[in-house]
């Protein structure tokens, strides 16, 4: 099957909007969007397995109040001694593993395996600059599992648009016991490979391909809702928004530009974040991004891809740390 028929490799990449926060005490934690990086999920395609290995990084190392950069000072208050100061950085590794089956024209499955590396660093204020220091957070483990279900049904135009709905559960499967580099756990769960929480996944996608035509496009969006949590602990709800373009330039180069749209609610519970000084939630934000990218078949079954995603417009509730861009590769394979 033609490379521009089998795949649209539309990429819904969010990635991972880390979200670690407040300059004061500040949550540490970082989440990522749902990830999608085979058209199989959407289109139109013959029935059968297809697996799909994906590597993404991110490196959130830029405070923001609201949309605005800020500098974090640990010493900028005088009751501040021994309190974290979340002023450096966490990067974010991640390599997914999915296993789609398509039963029908109509029907399929999807089932995610994401292995998380989080690494995080920050400071111990001090009204004395001189006796601020640094603590470390180092996780290495399976995070939480997904599996979704789909159904398709087309729309006209020769079987060449269709829609869907998708609908499945974010699993409890992830680690949440990491320590820091001091021997004690930290004080935010976000921080965590997993977070303790089973979510309710649903979404709507629509997609066309037109015969003849090297441009093919997509739009597609998901609800994350914790249906069971652990007693401290909620996350916020998440909706991520996705449009998004295919141009091929012959049967086995393709370019991809998509936009990226995200919310995330506000943490609920004990351990979520509340600034000490206001009171003010320290989770919870808005971005949008575009993600241009290529992809390179080199059978009509077997193709390579990359993408960058660059965040246009970023806001976050109190004090957070934030990423400039992200950067994912990955091989997909249908059997």
């Amino acid at each position: 099957m033609a490379v521009n028929i089998q795949r649209l490799c539309a990429c819904s990449l969010a990635l991972f909007a880390a979200i670690v926060s407040n300059q004061v005490q500040a949550s540490c934690g970082s989440t990522y969007c749902s990830i999608n990086t085979d058209w199989n999920e959407q289109g139109n395609s013959r029935p059968g397995w297809s697996t799909d290995f994906i590597y993404s990084y991110s490196r959130a190392d830029t405070l923001r109040s609201g949309s605005d950069k800020i500098s974090a000072d640990p010493t900028a208050y005088p009751y501040n001694t021994g309190i974290e100061t979340e002023n450096l950085r966490t990067i974010n590794q991640l390599v997914t593993a999915s296993l789609d089956y398509i039963l029908d024209e109509h029907w399929g499955a999807m089932l995610q395996l994401p292995y998380v590396m989080r690494n995080h660093t920050h400071s111990i204020g001090d009204p004395d600059p001189a006796l601020v220091t640094t603590e470390s957070f180092t996780a290495n483990s399976l995070g939480d599992i997904k599996l979704i279900g789909r159904y398709r049904w087309d729309t006209g135009m020769d079987n060449h648009s269709g829609m869907g709905i998708k609908f499945g559960l974010k699993l409890a499967t992830g680690r949440t016991d990491f320590v820091m580099n001091t021997g004690v756990l930290p004080d935010e769960v976000s921080l965590q490979p997993g977070n303790g929480s089973t979510d309710l996944i649903l979404g709507a996608f629509w997609n066309q391909n037109m015969p003849g035509s090297s441009w093919s496009w997509f739009t597609q969006g998901t609800i994350q809702n914790s249906v069971s949590s652990i007693e401290q602990f909620r996350p916020g709800n998440k909706i991520n928004l996705d449009a998004g373009t295919r141009y091929a330039f012959n049967n086995a180069l393709s370019g991809l530009l998509q936009i990226n749209a995200q919310w995330s609610d506000v943490d609920t519970g004990s351990a979520a974040f509340l600034s000490p000084l206001t009171g003010a939630a320290g989770s919870g934000m808005k971005s949008v991004a575009i993600t241009p990218g290529v992809t390179y078949a080199f059978t009509p079954v077997t193709q390579l891809y990359s993408l960058v995603q660059i965040p246009v417009y970023q806001y976050v509730n109190g004090e957070q740390l934030t990423y400039n861009y992200s950067v994912s590769m990955g091989i997909s394979h249908h059997y």
